[in-house]
């Protein structure tokens, strides 16, 4: 099956894309609550990108952050809302320079599961991106509702693992707890066989714990080891002084969703949010970009806080197995404080 899409990149420099709804697969009963059925069939995942090739070319080139809400959510959504408004700010009247990207090739990753919401994975070839592959989650809240995307992932061809599939043929999810408070109770509510390094609920919080100290079983890379060097980096400027704060999403479409592979780990999709202040020294005053400027409150006389959402891919092995990679990472200023 073969598939195009068109996207936009948003006013933060990110290349973001936009979802979709489908129609109700038949499927899914009205006991969908309980019983354990397809997220969707691979008709709807097709129908559900189609609606985001459709979508998402009309809402990036007019900068309609409006339309794109009816499309998306989580971090995605929330990501490209900001670039839109941005852009739409700086240059009213929409996208002259509009150009469609396409997206072949496209391989549904589609579990079975009990009760809401429900997700599924499409694989994509992209023009943009040389030979690297899109991964785009779509989720949705229940049997009425519209399937939305909320992650957006850029993954190597080789990063992209091979899932394991059921009897069925379907790929195998691992459960993710809203409420976990502790690891303890994430492996517990992930079932017993989860056996992985870290549990997929308390990814988000281990990143960042890992971005303040250093510390945890993250293997190094360019958004681990190289992003704490970064910030140590930005604290040698005598111009400016940076303070950063580190927290995890609990909005409704921030949810981690993992997927088994067949080496026993999971492709884990997770959020973040960062704020970023930066606070000049006497006589220095912080130059701001014009697409950050339109997002912001305040007047940047003395300081200026950015407010990032970061959405990731992380290969997390089973326990023993080494550390966690992060192969992809993209993050866009949602708002801004200037004082």
């Amino acid at each position: 099956m073969r598939v195009r899409a068109r996207v936009a990149r948003t006013a933060v420099g990110v290349v973001m894309a936009v979802a979709t709804a489908a129609s109700v697969s038949g499927c899914v009963t009205v006991h969908g609550e309980t019983a354990i059925v397809p997220a969707a069939s691979e008709e709807e995942a097709a129908a559900a990108l189609d609606r985001f090739v459709e979508v998402s070319n009309e809402s990036n080139a007019a900068y309609d952050a409006e339309l794109n809400e009816t499309i998306e959510n989580g971090p995605l959504g929330e990501i490209d809302h900001a670039g839109l408004v941005a852009r739409g700010e700086v240059t009213p009247g929409g996208n002259p320079d509009f150009e469609p990207l396409e997206l072949t090739d496209a391989t549904f990753h589609i579990p079975q599961q009990a009760g809401w919401p429900k997700f599924f994975v499409a694989d994509t070839a992209t023009n943009r991106s040389g030979d690297n592959r899109w991964l785009l989650v779509f989720t949705r809240d229940g049997m009425d509702e519209e399937w939305l995307a909320s992650y957006l992932s850029v993954l190597e061809p080789s990063a992209v693992p091979e899932f394991a599939v059921d009897d069925d043929g379907y790929a195998e999810d691992i459960p993710i707890p809203a409420d976990a408070a502790d690891a303890e109770e994430a492996e517990e509510a992930a079932g017993d066989d989860a056996g992985l390094v870290l549990p997929p609920a308390l990814l988000g919080s281990a990143y960042n714990d890992f971005l303040g100290s250093k510390a945890g079983p993250f293997a190094d890379g360019p958004y681990t080891t190289e992003a704490v060097e970064r910030r140590e980096e930005s604290n040698s400027n005598p111009a400016y002084a940076m303070q950063y704060q580190d927290s995890v999403p609990t909005e409704p479409g921030f949810a981690p969703v993992a997927l088994r592979d067949t080496d026993g780990g999971a492709l884990v999709f997770f959020a973040t949010r960062h704020h970023e202040k930066q606070t000049m020294a006497e006589g220095e005053t912080p130059v701001v970009d014009p697409l950050v400027e339109a997002l912001m409150e305040g007047s940047a006389e003395t300081s200026v806080t950015l407010v990032r959402v970061a959405m990731h891919a992380a290969l997390v092995p089973a326990s023993g197995a080494g550390d966690v990679a992060v192969p992809s990472r993209i993050t866009g200023v949602t708002s801004a404080i200037g004082e």
